[in-house]
């Protein structure tokens, strides 16, 4: 008896990270998580400033209090 024709395919392996973008990903991963910390460290900031001090930045209360309840990743 014959054999069937073999067809080879090309065995896909999964993609496989290379050392160097893993560290790319952490460092920009943990750059993102220091930018939301200052985000959240001004938005504290401004939280405690008073109506007077407010208006002198030409901010009023209702807008900061809305700036100051967003998560630190919110724009």
């Amino acid at each position: 008896m014959l054999d069937p024709p073999s067809i080879d395919t090309p065995r896909c392996s999964p993609p496989q990270a290379s050392a160097h973008s893993v560290m790319e990903n952490l460092v920009r991963s943990m750059a993102l998580v220091a930018h939301w910390i200052e985000i959240r460290r001004q938005r504290a900031q401004l939280a405690e400033l008073e109506d007077h001090q407010l208006a002198d930045l030409g901010l009023g209360p209702a807008p900061v209090r809305k700036e100051c309840a967003k998560w630190p990743w919110q724009a």
